[in-house]
């Protein structure tokens, strides 16, 4: 897998099943601090209804990277992104990010939010390396407590779509 032989397109319907196993999969290594996996098959297609995924895809069709937007102007919004743990470290993470900030820039956006779980310590520096900074904080929602494994919140990070790092390091 290379990530410039990638192609960042739309999913469709078809590929909600390949997207929940994609997710539960990077979203493993928040095993320490939740029990359950991150979405279900159910929670896809219905997102797939409302919003967006954008998905890295191989020649042979298979995903390897995805990632949720939602553009609604003033600001746009992502998450659930997930790279196969064996083409972490490649680039495609900022790839994608750079993909959804250009979604919501051409719906109109001139902001874009992301939420991170407080235990993920590692995840603020990564999104501030794309221009993010924390703008406030998010109570865990109370249908979910029960997933948790130890206390945790979420981070809201935010940035201005007039800055472009991500688009910068991909040249």
């Amino acid at each position: 897998m290379s990530p410039d032989t990638l192609v960042i397109e739309e999913a469709g319907p078809c590929d909600a099943v390949a997207l929940a196993r994609l997710i539960n999969l990077a979203y493993r290594v928040e095993d320490f601090f939740k029990a359950a996996d991150r979405t279900s098959l159910d929670e896809v297609r219905e997102l797939l209804e409302r919003e967006t995924f954008l998905v890295a895809r191989e020649a042979d069709g298979s995903i390897v990277g995805c990632v949720r937007v939602a553009a609604e102007p003033p600001e746009g919004h992502f998450g659930m992104l997930a790279v196969d743990p064996e083409a972490q470290g490649t680039g495609l993470g900022w790839r994608l990010v750079a993909a959804a900030e250009a979604r919501a820039r051409r719906a109109g956006c001139s902001r874009m939010s992301l939420e991170v779980a407080s235990p993920r310590a590692e995840l603020p520096a990564y999104y501030a390396r794309l221009g993010y900074r924390v703008t406030g904080a998010k109570p865990w929602p109370a249908e979910a407590l029960h997933e948790l494994k130890a206390p945790a919140h979420f981070i809201v990070m935010s940035k201005s779509l007039g800055d472009d790092p991500a688009e910068e390091r991909d040249g």
